[in-house]
């Protein structure tokens, strides 16, 4: 991935061109990102739209025509004067506290210094109302109590701001965002392009496909909590207003690392198999486009890596615990052999840690315990040389181990000769860091402290050695940690295969 350093976010940037669903830091704004940019720190898992992160540094609104607006990097707690969402980054006026969310620029008929920015006073477009719209520059006069629905978009009208600008008719007492007054209700979509898609506000009608045709969003039946679908009648082809409609996936996509030639859009239903090795003739669903060569997981303790074809052989996937077909792409192991992951599982959020490792060198894994002779460690935790004891006998019937507080019984030991220390050979062995199902950041192995913590796992007090996350907000127990290593079960749904797909 390219590198870049760019003044909306604290580490550097890198240009991707993943499909994927997620937040954007810059604009707040959740749905489909399709290519973009994103931080590759541990921990960071920040996306950005491009159009965001390549916003110009000063514009001229229409909704603010006073003073121009200057790009705000740091917006804090402050609320968009036009939508009333709170800011993360955005356009702010420092002489009238005017503040606009990129996404609300954005929205504007022109974001330049251009006198036909100007929205017209009056608007007649009789597919949105049968009467003339005048715009409101004090709406606060009209409104009743303070707020009003939209009567295009059914949302929440925010007078807030003496500067919001409202289309309202007079004679029936409505009200319209000035971005809906020109919208029409009958309109194309480059997935559907044959017949135009009508607006339903409450849903889809009954006898329509349950899921939209692009994201797979089930729609629940028509009533006034509905989410606004578009519909058509010809195909019952349905797509949701919230993510589709307004941010529709490209014709064709580029990826040289997924494919040597122009992969292209087919929207529809069909049933194949997400192949992403054939050179030609081959489909592949929207989400496995351009997939991370190297990553971890919180299912295993080593890197995986994408590999476009197996061969023969029997794998189980190490999250779902399904078949994995070797002719197919899939994530391994280099070392263990017998370690396979479906490529979905594998970059589910709740398993990857969202990091690309690709030209990052491999961590040296730090030993729990240092070989003195054949008999002898010295381990991290302790101060004296430890012994080995494999004879099973103790010296105490009831002596606990140091680390997990489980008796020794006739289990192998390494003991101190000068204090009462002592761990069963199985603990003392404990990886200094694992990765665990609970969270995408890795765990470290930390000593025995003077008070109780309690598991996140298993949410029971314990004392003994524990694996704690870096900022302290998870904690294990270690013998939670060697239950779920021994048998460990998959956790969470199965993935649902999406409808959107790309062929050549």
């Amino acid at each position: 991935m390219e590198k870049v350093e760019l003044p909306v976010h604290e580490h550097p940037l890198f240009v991707f061109d993943r499909v994927c669903m997620d937040t954007c830091k810059g604009c707040g704004v959740y749905g489909y990102f399709y290519a973009g940019y994103i931080c590759n720190e541990l921990g960071c898992n920040t996306l950005f739209h491009k159009e965001c992160v390549e916003s110009v540094p000063e514009i001229k609104h229409p909704s603010h025509r006073k003073h121009p607006l200057k790009l705000n990097l740091k917006c804090g707690r402050f609320c968009c004067s036009l939508c009333a969402g709170v800011l993360k980054v955005g356009y702010h006026c420092s002489i009238c506290n005017f503040y606009v969310h990129l996404v609300c620029a954005r929205r504007s008929p022109s974001s330049t210094s251009s006198s036909s920015s100007l929205l017209p006073t009056t608007i007649d477009n009789s597919k949105v109302h049968q009467h003339p719209l005048l715009l409101s520059k004090n709406v606060k006069t009209f409104l009743l109590e303070g707020e009003r629905n939209c009567k295009v978009c059914n949302t929440n009208i925010n007078i807030n701001e003496e500067q919001q600008l409202i289309y309202e008719c007079r004679l029936c007492n409505l009200f319209f965002h000035w971005e809906c007054v020109g919208l029409i209700p009958d309109v194309y979509h480059t997935s559907h392009p044959k017949h135009p898609l009508k607006l339903f506000k409450y849903g889809a009608p009954g006898y329509a496909h349950e899921d939209c045709l692009l994201c797979g969003k089930k729609f629940e039946k028509r009533s006034y909590n509905c989410d606004q679908v578009y519909h058509c009648d010809v195909c019952n082809v349905t797509i949701c207003k919230e993510y589709c409609m307004a941010n529709p996936p490209p014709v064709s996509i580029v990826s040289p690392t997924t494919h040597e030639h122009n992969l292209h859009l087919v929207p529809r239903l069909v049933n194949f198999t997400c192949n992403a090795c054939l050179q030609c003739n081959f489909m592949i669903h929207r989400d496995c486009i351009d997939l991370p060569r190297l990553i971890n997981i919180n299912r295993h303790n080593h890197r995986i890596s994408y590999t476009r074809h197996f061969g023969h052989g029997n794998w189980t996937c190490g999250v779902c615990r399904k078949k994995v077909d070797g002719f197919y792409g899939a994530y391994s192991c280099s070392k263990c052999p017998r370690y396979a992951v479906h490529a979905r599982c594998a970059t589910k959020n709740d398993v990857w840690d969202k990091v690309e490792l690709e030209e990052t060198l491999e961590e040296e894994e730090l030993a729990p315990f240092e070989v003195v002779d054949e008999n002898h460690i010295k381990h991290f935790s302790h101060g004296h040389n430890l012994r080995l004891n494999n004879d099973g006998k103790t010296t105490q019937e009831s002596k606990l181990c140091d680390a997990c507080v489980s008796q020794i019984n006739d289990d192998s030991y390494y003991g101190c000769e000068r204090c009462d220390f002592i761990l069963h050979e199985t603990c003392a062995s404990l990886p200094r860091q694992i990765r665990h199902v609970s969270n995408n950041i890795p765990f470290t192995l930390q000593t025995a402290d003077t008070y109780r913590k309690r598991c996140s796992a298993c949410s029971q007090l314990f004392t003994g050695f524990k694996y704690e996350l870096r900022s302290g907000y998870a904690t294990l127990d270690v013998r939670c940690v060697r239950l779920w290593a021994s048998n460990s079960k998959p956790i969470g749904n199965e993935w649902r295969d999406p409808y959107l797909i790309y062929t050549t």
